[in-house]
């Protein structure tokens, strides 16, 4: 990822409202997380798994935060129990970065099969998301997802093909 593809989601976040952002780090996505860590108007909090990040913005948005979670879509596949519980059922609403991995050209075959389950765990949940293949794309996204997530109190998702984050 460009550093201004990173400032660009940044900015987005914050005329979203967004002031809490859980991440793990991860190479496709470390220009963002990075710069989150220095973003001033935004409270950074790096975990150790995406679960843990959920429930970290649960509780930030039960503090008054507007919280979001920045993840790839293997991370994503681990939140799912913690997305059922802790928002999905009491109404917590959490708007997730998820960068894909997965699809044509991809080199790890493993990667193959998480691009292919991303979409199907996201339907499954009941979860709505878009997918956001071109840069020009972010902006918009960021800001009709967080208005989404908080009228309906619910997790929303932005997934991020490989094109959106370069």
């Amino acid at each position: 990822m460009r550093p201004e593809i990173a400032g660009e989601i940044i900015n987005a976040l914050k005329e979203a409202g967004v002031d809490f952002v859980a991440t793990l780090t991860e190479a496709n996505l470390h220009e963002l997380v990075m710069a989150l860590a220095e973003e001033k108007g935004v409270c950074h909090v790096p975990v150790t798994r995406e679960e843990e990040g959920i429930g970290i913005c649960a509780g930030a948005f039960l503090g008054g935060k507007r919280p979001a979670i920045v993840m790839m879509n293997a991370g994503f596949l681990l939140t799912a129990n913690a997305l059922a519980t802790v928002c999905i059922h009491p109404g917590i609403p959490v708007l997730m970065l998820i960068g894909h991995s997965g699809g044509m050209g991809e080199e790890n075959p493993s990667h193959g099969t998480v691009g292919v389950l991303t979409e199907p765990v996201l339907q499954a949940l009941h979860i709505m998301y878009e997918k956001v293949g071109r840069r020009e794309e972010i902006r918009r996204a960021i800001l009709d997802a967080q208005i989404l997530a908080r009228s309906s109190r619910r997790p929303v998702a932005i997934v991020l093909n490989k094109e959106a984050l370069r």
